[in-house]
């Protein structure tokens, strides 16, 4: 009887082995930085205070044209927060961007 692709019934697994390669300092920084992990875990509500995100509302005269000249105009702002969010006016239709007549 062959046993290709038979696994034995008695499958044992090896135990983990200890890293030597680490050494003391990095042993004391591995077991702080656990210490610290477990502080995490305990502190507050898990609630984090982020600020939101500005949300800005511009014109249609202040979208016509280039719309990213409005976004430089609020690029000092939104620079702050690292993100934005711009809600479009009402009417408002984006220019057609994409060139017809280029091969790529």
């Amino acid at each position: 009887m062959s046993t290709f692709g038979h696994r034995s019934a008695k499958r044992r697994r090896k135990a983990p082995q200890a890293y030597s390669y680490v050494s003391s300092e990095e042993q004391r920084y591995l077991q702080q930085a656990i210490r610290n992990s477990k502080l995490d875990v305990k502190r507050g509500n898990g609630e984090l205070d982020v600020p939101h995100a500005p949300t800005f509302f511009p014109t249609v005269e202040e979208m016509e044209g280039n719309p990213l000249d409005y976004i430089e105009k609020i690029r000092p702002i939104a620079q702050q927060y690292g993100i934005c969010k711009i809600i479009p006016p009402k009417g408002w239709s984006p220019p057609f961007c994409v060139n017809m007549e280029s091969n790529l």
